[in-house]
């Protein structure tokens, strides 16, 4: 890797830029590491105080090299004698030379992780967030699910698939993401979408304050082990509230995530309308993506099978039902990634979701009614009626790991979908 600090002035697109002279939190980016594809960009990095950079040549343009005696030399002659040719002018690498694009959903899922750890280290060395810190990273994420909902669900779903052991950063980003899908279709505005992505973020917080071997093992723990678990809220609470200027609403679902509306949550044993409604939208979302999250010993549950359950907690009174309902109308009864068996004999994979007839996802068929493999996977959406006129239903959901079937390799480059 070949770097230069270089001053903004001298920044200019094509350039890919490794680090700024002002911190992350402080600017609209998620990450200092990118391409810089326009003069708007550049201009956008001088509003906020930056005035030196570092560049990777290697990614990118470099400086244009110094004018040369000769170059110099026939610049003057040309200013003297116009007939004498110009020189051509030097162009800087086109920008497709790089080879990232920052607004793709896989860039900026990756770009939140990474600014999700550094939070999660500062808290570890008791360095609270700053809001601004987290309303970037919640920012940057809900533009990209208003631009591709279903290319941000996909990253979700791949991430749960390839990841062994779901680490708190990791169970962090996608709570957010998945309360910002719920939030959209639940008709919030803008702040309360950001209000409830920094709350679902930041959610966990407190468990930094406890050991981590407990914190580890959390689905398994009962009896004073349980107990002091369950302080994380409160914890949490406290640590978040060392730094001014959090939103108290956020600080509501830090406190409030594990409340549930027949009073049996905690810390507080709150019920109904005592318990704020971003709140319970992060606790449903936060269950769900903790039962199809691997933890320990214990395996992911198919997402299906956490739909259901969440639907029966929702009939025992546990959550608002309407609120799960518009879980399940934004993530779908058949999520993305689920292994489908289709009326045909098929097999199809779930990669994205119909809002309007959730039993009728987008999927890829991949294999046939023999279970042979097709060599290119069928595209199909269940809700529009296909050329051949066969009808295709779902008959019912099958456990990946006993059929054998990696949905990872079905789930990139998906075609358009909707979500």
């Amino acid at each position: 890797m070949t770097t230069k600090r270089i001053a903004i002035e001298q920044l200019t697109p094509g350039m890919f830029i490794i680090e700024m002279d002002v911190p992350w939190y402080r600017t609209p980016f998620l990450s200092h590491k990118r391409l810089i594809k326009d003069l708007e960009t550049i201009q956008l990095m001088k509003q906020h105080g930056i005035k030196m950079v570092t560049i990777d040549t290697s990614k990118g343009s470099d400086l244009p090299p110094a004018p040369s005696t000769n170059i110099q030399h026939v610049a003057d002659q040309h200013a003297t004698n116009p007939d004498v040719p110009t020189p051509p002018e030097q162009k800087a690498p086109h920008a497709s030379a790089a080879k990232s694009d920052d607004h793709s959903a896989t860039m900026i899922y990756a770009q939140a992780q990474e600014a999700v750890e550094r939070i999660f280290d500062d808290l570890e060395q008791g360095i609270p967030p700053s809001s601004e810190a987290a309303k970037v990273i919640v920012s940057n994420v809900l533009k990209q699910i208003l631009s591709d909902r279903a290319a941000m669900v996909t990253q979700v779903a791949i991430h749960k698939i390839t990841q062994f052991d779901r680490s708190l950063t990791a169970h962090a980003l996608d709570t957010c993401i998945l309360s910002l899908i719920v939030a959209i279709e639940s008709g919030l505005d803008q702040s309360m979408q950001e209000q409830v992505g920094m709350g679902a973020l930041l959610h966990d917080a407190g468990y930094v304050r406890l050991p981590r071997n407990l914190v580890r093992k959390r689905e398994e723990c009962s009896g004073q082990d349980k107990t002091l678990l369950e302080q994380h809220c409160k914890l949490g609470v406290a640590l978040l509230s060392e730094h001014p200027g959090m939103h108290e609403d956020v600080l509501r679902i830090v406190r409030e995530h594990h409340e549930r509306v027949d009073g049996s949550g905690f810390p507080a044993g709150l019920c109904n309308d005592h318990i704020s409604r971003l709140a319970q939208i992060v606790g449903i979302v936060d269950v769900y993506d903790s039962m199809v999250s691997r933890r320990g010993t214990r395996p992911a549950m198919i997402p299906h099978d956490a739909v259901r359950q969440l639907f029966l907690a929702a009939e025992r009174g546990q959550f608002t039902k309407s609120l799960v309902e518009l879980m399940i109308r934004s993530i779908g009864v058949y999520p993305v990634g689920s292994l489908l068996q289709l009326n045909t004999g098929e097999q199809a994979v779930v990669v994205g979701v119909n809002p309007q007839q959730r039993l009728k996802p987008l999927v890829k068929i991949t294999t046939d009614p023999h279970g042979g493999s097709y060599a290119t996977p069928i595209e199909v959406d269940l809700a529009v009626p296909s050329r051949d006129h066969t009808v295709r239903t779902v008959l019912r959901v099958l456990d990946p790991a006993q059929e054998r079937v990696n949905i990872g390799i079905h789930l990139d480059q998906t075609f358009p979908r909707a979500a």
